[in-house]
């Protein structure tokens, strides 16, 4: 808990039994792509500590005046990336709402000496990361009706998508620390990394995968509020002389499904993004651990 770790666990059968949750409401009109970038986002918690998912539960809220075929889309569309996973459904919850919820409780297993967390990053460890920023811009940008779902499909897709071969590759490899980007945004989930053990890191902008649609929506203004509200939290703690503002916004902003951030010596590094991209996944190096604390976006 003192870490905020993205799975809590406790010893079970010659290893840790992960367990973790998530849910809200819809961030995409489909409701079958909402079911599964509500699953992915559930499920990654897990991968994010070097585990396996074992089994799922449902939980629902959903107003009794919406059909209720749309609610089986979103289950179908959960049960998708459950079944993906490898995890098994077992049931759930459901009660009536204002506004339609789903996500999913997920429980996990990993061997006690593979579990990696969001605590160890070291002076010159390289960081990784698996899938570009600005999701939540540009889902922003989709409530406003400024684009439409078909001009954001590459995101939304990239969204739906398991951190299961990143998770998998983690095993592969002696990460010192990682963690899965989501509310907090990049920054804010890079800081919490970071500040477990007092180091800080130098972040390099033009490594750092962003959607390029993004980029123009938040220079525009069209971005979510939690990303203002990640920018204050950070205050000096993340400073970028001579880079331009609306460069950073994406870094700030909040992910739902968003990839993972491992922090590896450059040796474990370079096989991490190797066997990713074998998976035909994405990975890149977008900056390394420094012994100053703070974050220095150059």
């Amino acid at each position: 808990m003192e870490t905020r770790d993205d799975a809590g666990y406790v010893p079970f059968g010659g290893g840790l039994l992960l367990q973790s949750v998530d849910f809200f409401p819809p961030i995409v009109d489909d409701p079958y792509r909402f079911g599964q970038i509500a699953a992915a986002n559930a499920l990654s918690d897990i991968y994010a500590m070097g585990g396996r998912p074992i089994t799922a539960m449902n939980l629902v809220g959903f107003p009794g005046s919406l059909d209720l075929s749309i609610l089986k889309e979103i289950l179908k569309g959960g049960n998708s990336k459950i079944e993906e996973s490898g995890a098994r459904l077992l049931g759930g919850h459901s009660v009536q709402d204002d506004e339609p919820k789903y996500g999913l409780s997920v429980t996990g297993f990993v061997e006690e000496d593979r579990v990696v967390r969001n605590t160890g990053a070291k002076p010159g460890d390289k960081l990784v990361l698996t899938k570009p920023l600005g999701f939540g811009i540009l889902t922003t940008a989709l409530k406003r009706e400024i684009v439409s779902e078909a001009e954001i499909e590459d995101a939304v897709e990239t969204a739906a998508r398991l951190n299961k071969a990143a998770g998998e590759a983690l095993g592969e490899i002696r990460a010192s620390a990682a963690t899965d980007v989501t509310g907090y945004g990049f920054l804010g989930h890079l800081a919490e990394v970071l500040q477990a053990t007092g180091v800080g890191a130098v972040i390099r902008k033009g490594n750092v995968p962003v959607w390029e649609r993004a980029r123009k929506l938040a220079a525009e203004g069209h971005y979510p509020g939690g990303l203002k509200n990640n920018r204050s939290y950070l205050g000096d703690y993340v400073t970028a002389d001579g880079v331009n503002e609306d460069a950073l916004l994406p870094l700030y902003d909040p992910q739902t499904s968003g990839g993972l951030l491992v922090s590896a010596p450059p040796a474990e590094t370079e096989g991490y993004v190797r066997a990713l991209r074998e998976r035909g996944e994405t990975a890149e190096v977008v900056g390394e651990v420094v012994e100053e604390p703070g974050i220095q976006v150059v």
